[in-house]
């Protein structure tokens, strides 16, 4: 399973980027896509999508399950109404992580290997403070990484004073992937980008998807239109360069098994051409009529 991590500043857009690129990424591959909201003092399954507020359960309910099956987590999911390979979990409005037992690493390791005989991709909508969520630290550490900054002063400096101690996270270090979100303005990006140490992608403030929000259709998805062109664009972009990347991936195992597969049959072929020939004596038939005589 690919894990994708969506992190950055508070307030900086991670929850609503988190979902349009599940959206997109499940539409596009056809494979199963699940995307964990770790917030529980605001959880996003009641403000986004609250005509499925009785669908499910709770992240806090399963993880903290002594011993849950796959059975249990498919019957925790939320499934989205109209895409089959796409479902949601996280906490619910009547509930937060001190509703339940503290949740420790070994607790997320199953979660994930439980959600890995299923889904094809995982995508986290991380916590901001990081330290305090397992979940959002697993993803950090052993998936990829999308940093959403903000584009304002109060982002800048909270990347400032949080990225040396992400060094430490693999997915982070490694494959982070830099992305700035509703900048001062759109055509003088790369200006504030800078203040990140650049970025690769930049999403302008999208008056549609503002309007899907307090219109309670956020689940739907998201359609191209002049007021949004170029939010959906770098949208396409990025989903791409993700599973293109998972796509690559899988190739390269592919050659990789196919390489062996065809070593393997040449040591066979060079062992059977190696190993001697039975010789078969025969006796001649005079000699065999004496003996027998």
């Amino acid at each position: 399973m690919e894990v994708i991590t969506v992190w950055g500043s508070p307030g900086g857009g991670k929850t609503t980027l988190s979902l349009e690129l599940a959206k997109k990424i499940s539409e596009e591959t056809k494979e199963n896509v699940v995307l964990i909201f770790t917030e529980d003092q605001a959880s996003p399954l009641s403000y986004l999508f609250p005509s499925l507020n009785k669908e499910g359960g709770s992240l806090g309910k399963i993880i903290t399950m002594a011993g849950f099956d796959q059975e249990e987590l498919l019957k925790t999911l939320v499934n989205h109404p109209k895409n089959k390979y796409l479902a949601f979990l996280g906490y619910r409005s009547e509930d937060s992580k001190l509703s339940y037992p503290e949740v420790v690493e070994p607790q997320v390791i199953d979660l994930f290997v439980t959600l890995g005989q299923k889904f094809k991709y995982a995508i986290v909508d991380g916590q901001s403070n990081f330290h305090n969520d397992w979940i959002t630290q697993y993803g950090l550490r052993y998936g990829k990484c999308v940093m959403v900054g903000g584009g304002d002063l109060k982002s800048i400096s909270f990347f400032n004073g949080t990225t040396a101690m992400l060094q430490d996270f693999t997915g982070f270090r490694d494959n982070v992937i830099r992305v700035l979100n509703n900048p001062w303005d759109f055509d003088s990006w790369l200006l504030v980008g800078d203040k990140y140490g650049g970025v690769d992608y930049a999403f302008p403030y999208s008056m549609d998807i503002q309007m899907a929000y307090l219109e309670e259709t956020s689940i739907k998805s998201l359609k191209q239109t002049k007021r949004n062109r170029e939010f959906v664009d770098a949208l396409n972009q990025l989903s791409q360069e993700l599973i293109q990347e998972e796509e690559s991936k899988d190739q390269k195992n592919k050659k990789r098994k196919s390489g062996n597969q065809k070593k393997r049959q040449k040591k066979e072929r060079i062992k059977k051409e190696k190993s001697p020939k039975r010789k078969l004596f025969k006796i001649p038939f005079r000699k065999a009529k004496e003996e027998i005589e």
